[in-house]
Parts: C-alpha cells; sequence; structure tokens
C-alpha cells in the first residue's frame, strides 16, 4: 500500500479528485477565472480550497486500478465543466445584451479585447460586463460560488457521477433563461431606440429632401447612452436579481448527477 507523506492511496485519490472538480470549477466561473488573475494566485486559490474541502469531505474507498482512477478523474472534470458553465451562463447573457445595444446604437463594428476570455467584444458589451462583475463584487455574490464549490462535494459525494437526458434538459433550460436576461437589460434601451427608427422612417416618408442618415446616425447614438445612463437603476435592481438565482440553478444540476444506489 502506497504511504506517500503520511497519506495512504485512497487519501491520495480523494485530494487528487477534490483538486480536479476545483480546478475546472474555478476554470470557468464567473471572475475568479478572469485572465487578469495571476495564473499562480488562481493555482493558490484552488489549492486552498482543496485543502479545506479535503478537511469535510470522507476518505474515499481505494480505486481497483488506473482505469476507475481515469473515469473519476474525467467524471470530476465533467462536473466541474457543468458548474462552471451554467454560472458563466448568466454573464455570457450580459455579455450578449450589449452586443445587441452596440448593433442598434451603431457601435457593432468597433471591437475592444475582452480581458476575461481575450476575445473581441463590443464596446457596450464589455461595458455591461464590467458593471455586472462590479454589482457581483459589491453585492458579495461571488461567496455564493465559493460555497457553492464547497457544497456540492456534500450534495455530490466522490467519485462517481450520473449523466441522463434530465441533466442536458438542465442545461438547455437554463441557456433559454439566459436568453430571458437579454430581454430584461436590452429592452429599455433596443424599445427607445425602435421607436427612434419609426420615427425617422415617418421624417424620411414626410420629408425625402432630409438627409435622414446625417441626422438619424448622431441621434440614434446620443438616445442610446442615454437610455443606457437611466437604466442603471434598473440594472443595479434586476443583476442581483439574476446573480441570486444561481445558486438554486447550480443545486438543480448537481442533484441531477446523484447517482441512483
Amino acid at each position: 500500500m502506497i504511504d506517500l507523506f503520511g497519506l495512504s492511496a485512497a487519501r491520495i485519490e480523494t485530494y487528487l479528485l477534490i483538486a480536479i472538480r476545483v480546478g475546472f470549477m474555478l476554470a470557468l466561473v464567473p471572475v475568479l477565472s478572469a485572465r487578469q488573475i495571476p495564473a499562480l494566485v488562481r493555482i493558490g486559490i484552488m489549492l486552498i480550497l482543496t485543502v479545506v474541502v479535503s478537511k469535510l469531505v470522507p476518505t474515499i474507498a481505494p480505486l481497483a486500478g488506473l482505469g476507475q482512477l481515469g473515469v473519476a478523474i474525467i467524471e470530476q472534470a465533467l462536473v466541474g465543466l457543468i458548474f462552471g458553465f451554467v454560472a458563466f451562463l448568466v454573464f455570457t447573457g450580459i455579455q450578449f445584451a450589449g452586443e445587441i445595444l452596440d448593433i442598434q446604437i451603431g457601435y457593432g463594428v468597433v471591437n475592444v479585447i475582452n480581458p476575461q476570455t481575450q476575445q473581441q467584444v463590443t464596446i457596450i458589451g464589455e461595458f455591461e460586463i464590467a458593471f455586472a462583475t462590479l454589482i457581483f463584487l459589491v453585492t458579495n455574490s461571488h461567496h455564493f460560488l465559493i460555497s457553492g464549490i464547497v457544497g456540492s462535494f456534500n450534495l455530490l459525494p466522490l467519485p462517481d457521477i450520473a449523466l441522463n437526458a434530465l441533466l442536458y434538459t438542465d442545461i438547455i433550460h437554463f441557456f433559454t433563461q439566459s436568453l430571458f436576461i437579454v430581454f430584461q437589460i436590452a429592452a429599455p434601451v433596443a424599445v427607445a431606440l425602435f421607436l427612434v427608427n419609426v420615427a425617422l422612417a415617418l421624417m424620411a416618408r414626410v420629408a425625402p429632401q432630409m438627409n435622414i442618415f446625417a441626422v438619424g446616425f448622431p441621434l440614434q447614438i446620443f438616445i442610446g447612452l442615454t437610455m443606457i445612463i437611466v437604466s442603471f437603476p434598473l440594472l443595479g435592481s434586476v443583476l442581483p436579481q439574476i446573480f441570486g438565482e444561481v445558486p438554486a440553478r447550480l443545486d438543480t444540476v448537481m442533484r441531477v448527477m446523484i447517482p441512483v444506489k
């Protein structure tokens, strides 16, 4: 029997599986997975959470061979990816809402680099993500994520999980809810810009000699930016509610993966 630093083989396997799940969760969850956080800091957070969780999780029974250990590692990595993906869907919806506003305002062709994902995003989309991140931190929603990471080991013990059609159904349902977030955030500005476009269309019919493009483009920018500023209080009340629903989503997904004994 392996006895490394006073740890049995079963205890080493327990530490390994905990680290795999926590590591993959931290690789996708909002804010904590940001590229601005140095890699060493993220590794340090993973190790700290692994040690904390290891004090709360009982040692698993020794796994029979490398094949079973490999399957357990893949399962824990999958749990981490699903957990992080469901948590990140909220921020995906927020960014998508910003990109829709960019297209309507006229900023759709102007892109910047998102420091979290290192991908090109539109200006308003990046602004919405930055504002949502501030709300996320101010409301201590990241504490719920950390609690969810630790609590997942009580809800879904090591090492086995179950995959069924209900899991995919829940993920699709949460994805559609993320699209609803788009309407919650983008609706006020989008409706205002739609009315502006209708008014410009009527003006073009009434006064064909008017250069609608010269008038309409700056007017859309002005109305769009004004409505974004006016809708800030709305976002301040809507975003905490959206973030508050994330723990319930994660709990639902974790429960679906509990193996039937």
